[in-house]
């Protein structure tokens, strides 16, 4: 009997519980999103909405569609709107009934649960610590001769921030497609390096689906929004079964604000610009710590101190009301690895300090 991985970041109800503090007192490293909060203009969207909740949403979402396409610069036809990318993982295995699929790991868990709760065998195809888990594309090609009907692949990958190239993203579709395989690419976090979309790709290509959420870069995670860009016959497929009014009214509004306000968009490509290295720096600068690459506003950390476990970490920066990911329910980790989000400078620093005198405290 397969057991569901439902361990996820940003569960800050059931931290604040356990160690009897207050959800607003914790510092979340452990969810990868924007610290910016949501967008003024959403904001304001949403308070002015409110008496509208007494209707039903808006079926199919098809204004924030809209407003998706003429953001993207893609026809409405190659778009649909969802409660969440997560929707959408769960209903891809409904819509193609794969017997088997190939997960790039480490990867979000929701792929296998979804999978799994489908009835589908799964392959893993482990990337290499040796390699800071980028994937050897020609490994990775040979691997989808096993009979895979699914492809899933995070570009940024979550949690190493790895990056693939359009390149190498379309080399891996066109391998898909000799053997009848779908790939799947997540850009849940690519907003932060838009022109490494493949999603212009995926309107021409029969064969790529792009799964993009709007939680991360737009600062909205408590509404659940996120879109699928894809050719229009598969899009039809999944038109016929998405629930109705899968999206609510609100999020409908903070998605359509958020996708026109320019200037909030500026300063979270500005805030990240500055603050992505600053964090990494002074990673890089404790010696019992690897910071790996990242092109994602996360970064994934080795501890290289055999006496400190990252379940070890996360317990002691909770005395500082921070909260940091233990890595050890992704596939492919053992129990040394952490992710932390970029955040503000001062959370930054805050968390960098906490980790030092961790550290200090563990060597004396």
């Amino acid at each position: 009997m397969y057991f569901m991985n439902k361990t996820h970041g940003g569960n800050i109800w059931k931290i604040a519980k356990e160690n009897g503090l207050q959800p607003e007192d914790i510092i979340d490293f452990s969810a990868s999103i924007n610290p910016l909060g949501l967008s003024p203009k959403a904001g304001k969207a949403i308070k002015d909405t409110v008496p509208l909740l007494r209707h039903y949403p808006e079926p199919g979402a098809d204004t924030l569609r809209a407003e998706l396409a003429f953001y993207h610069n893609l026809p409405e036809e190659n778009i649909i709107v969802g409660n969440g990318s997560t929707e959408f993982i769960y209903l891809i295995p409904r819509v193609f009934k794969p017997k088997k699929a190939l997960i790039v790991e480490p990867a979000f868990s929701e792929y296998r649960n979804s999978l799994k709760s489908s009835g589908c065998g799964i392959e893993d195809f482990l990337t290499s610590e040796d390699e800071d888990f980028a994937p050897d594309i020609e490994r990775l090609c040979s691997a989808m001769g096993k009979g895979c009907n699914l492809v899933y692949l995070g570009n940024p990958a979550n949690p190493t921030g790895v990056l693939l190239s359009r390149k190498d993203i379309l080399k891996i579709a066109a391998e898909c497609l000799g053997y009848g395989a779908m790939l799947i690419v997540d850009e849940a976090f690519v907003d932060f390096v838009e022109e490494k979309s493949v999603k212009n790709d995926a309107i021409l290509l029969d064969n790529l689906i792009v799964l993009r959420s709007m939680t991360k870069f737009f600062g909205m995670a408590g509404l659940r929004l996120g879109y699928m860009v894809a050719h229009k016959e598969i899009i039809k497929r999944f038109k016929d079964v998405v629930p109705p009014w899968s999206v609510n009214t609100l999020a409908i509004v903070a998605g359509i604000e958020s996708l026109k306000d320019a200037e909030y968009i500026k300063k979270t490509r500005e805030w990240l610009q500055y603050e992505r290295p600053f964090l990494a720096q002074g990673m890089n600068a404790i010696p019992l710590l690897k910071p790996y690459p990242s092109r994602a506003n996360y970064m994934l950390v080795k501890i290289l101190m055999d006496d400190i476990t990252a379940k070890d970490m996360q317990k002691r920066l909770l005395k500082s009301s921070i909260f940091i990911r233990d890595c050890n329910s992704f596939t492919g980790f053992c129990n040394n690895f952490f992710r932390v989000a970029v955040k503000r400078r001062d959370e930054n620093i805050l968390l960098l300090d906490a980790i030092n005198h961790i550290f200090i405290e563990a060597q004396s």
